[in-house]
């Protein structure tokens, strides 16, 4: 919110008495100029902070954005043409901060015609960060964190079940 809408919303409040209450005007005060974080990708993130640990300046960050792959994958069309918007939001996260944009999570059950009553096998991270195959029954496991996996962490070891993948809402 700019000053001019501040105004305005601290007349509408005062309905032409004159009076607004300390917390009305302390609510609008502190909307005004309040720079919204934008949210990126996690490898937004860790570029522009491996970018900041390197010393560069805004000017060169923007000017190199296809130096890492996957930056370059998110800030360029098909046609290898910068889009603006993705400018727009590495100049705001440089400068305002950023929140990371949540992944993506899916389930992984593997087709088996030989799984007898509600058994069913599927992708689990286990308690060493590993991604398995686990035998379980029913589908309570659908719900479970160990069985919601990041597009990474299937492709890291099983690319090949990724065509299996369900996406969690």
């Amino acid at each position: 919110m700019n000053k001019q809408e501040a105004i305005e919303k601290l007349t509408n409040i005062a309905n032409g008495t004159g009076w607004v209450t300390c917390t009305s005007a302390c609510n609008i005060i502190s909307q005004i100029d309040q720079p919204q974080t934008v949210v990126v990708p996690k490898e937004v993130v860790e570029w522009i902070e491996e970018c900041k640990r390197s010393g560069w300046h805004l000017q060169k960050v923007l000017s190199n954005l296809d130096d890492d792959e996957k930056v370059g994958d998110w800030a360029y069309d098909e046609n290898d043409d910068l889009i603006p918007e993705k400018v727009d939001m590495v100049a705001r996260a440089w400068l305002f901060g950023y929140e990371i944009e949540q992944e993506k999570l899916y389930t992984v059950e593997l087709p088996n015609p030989n799984n007898i009553g509600t058994e069913v096998h599927i992708l689990m991270m286990n308690g060493f960060k590993q991604v398995v195959i686990k035998k379980e029954l029913g589908n309570d496991w659908k719900k479970k964190k160990g069985f919601q996996l990041t597009e990474e962490e299937i492709k890291k070891d099983f690319e090949w079940a990724w065509q299996f993948r369900k996406e969690v809402n």
